[in-house]
């Protein structure tokens, strides 16, 4: 089951005898656990009917889930750096996955056993195949456009704040996708807008910060629109923060990519509605990304696209040194763009 199912039967009270929670999207799957700590353990008591282990063995596994709660219907035990699960680890001792899987065949009823990989789990271990049976794993896979904008919107709503569709859309198209550094703008959001409950575009253009997908797209607003000075400072600024300048080129392949194929829908009339979904952006990004487009002809923006495609090709290939990649490009698409005859 995905995150989303497992906070559902969590809400309704559903909750198994034992769960494998993995996926790389960290900051949902520690408030997994959280939530499920406080929907199974005492208010007061939680020290008591939590243990932590680390690498266990059998035994000692087993001896911590066969103690009976203090006071409460249920113990929780979480196991980490378990070799059973584990990917990247060789081998697999079958002694120990034979015991433990036996135990959670007869698992204490008084008892929830949560196993928490880091990063994806290894399928191919016996373990893990058992609890795939038993329908126990909690996949915490990154989440998409969607998912992060409905999730948005909930815990905006949980920080006493609204937060419509196209703005959550905005939102997450602004920041990014990992949920720890979402919650931390939202928290920034809520405390910006002080006694107003209503998030607007206006507002979270002011106050959050960029992911560097979100800086390329007005990089190359700026350079369509013939601002060159404002395309570098942008350049310089996701340099100097550390971004990798073939990962910027790599954005820039793909914005140009959108500009080109954009085109091509103007011009062969396509309703704004289809083009949201045919490209991949969001709808609200949907009327900037014509404005870009219009200004050049199909054939300029192929051009720029190809030069983008050849110069990438070419890094790769180790013909072209990565050195200034992404600001000769800058310089190279401003000269297809406009017409002029030099390149770097």
């Amino acid at each position: 089951m995905n995150h989303t199912a497992f906070f559902d039967m969590l809400k309704a009270g559903s909750i198994g005898e034992c769960y494998l929670f993995e996926g790389s999207e960290e900051y949902i799957k520690q408030q997994a656990l959280k939530q499920l700590c406080a929907r199974l353990l005492p208010a007061g008591l939680e020290e008591m009917n939590l243990t932590e282990l680390s690498d266990p063995d059998p035994d000692t596994l087993i001896a911590a889930a066969e103690t009976l709660p203090f006071l409460g219907e249920k113990r929780l035990v979480v196991v980490r750096d378990c070799p059973l699960i584990a990917s990247g680890r060789k081998g697999e001792d079958e002694d120990s996955a034979k015991a433990i899987a036996g135990y959670l065949e007869r698992i204490s009823p008084s008892t929830c056993i949560v196993f928490y990989a880091k990063g994806k789990a290894d399928g191919r271990k016996k373990l893990y195949t058992l609890l795939k049976k038993k329908n126990a794993i909690v996949d915490f896979s990154p989440m998409n456009d969607a998912e992060c904008a409905d999730w948005a919107r909930k815990t905006m709503r949980r920080l006493g704040k609204q937060l419509d569709g196209e703005n959550a859309a905005r939102l997450v198209f602004t920041v990014g996708h990992d949920a720890a550094l979402l919650r931390q703008e939202m928290e920034k959001l809520s405390s910006y807008l002080d006694d107003r409950e209503t998030v607007t575009a206006q507002d979270i253009d002011a106050i959050c910060t960029r992911s560097t997908e979100c800086t390329v797209f007005q990089m190359v607003d700026a350079q369509v629109a013939g601002d060159n000075d404002r395309a570098f400072a942008l350049l310089r600024d996701m340099v100097r923060a550390g971004e990798q300048r073939m990962m910027i080129l790599a954005m820039l392949l793909r914005q140009y990519r959108i500009l080109y194929h954009m085109r091509c829908l103007i011009d062969e009339r396509t309703p704004p509605g289809s083009q949201a979904q045919l490209l991949g952006i969001p709808p609200f990004a949907v009327s900037r990304t014509q404005q870009q487009a219009r200004r050049f002809d199909r054939q300029k923006l192929r051009e720029a696209y190809d030069y983008l495609m050849d110069l990438d090709f070419r890094i790769k290939q180790g013909v072209q040194s990565q050195d200034s990649c992404a600001e000769n490009a800058l310089l190279a698409l401003e000269s297809i763009l406009r017409g002029s005859q030099e390149r770097p």
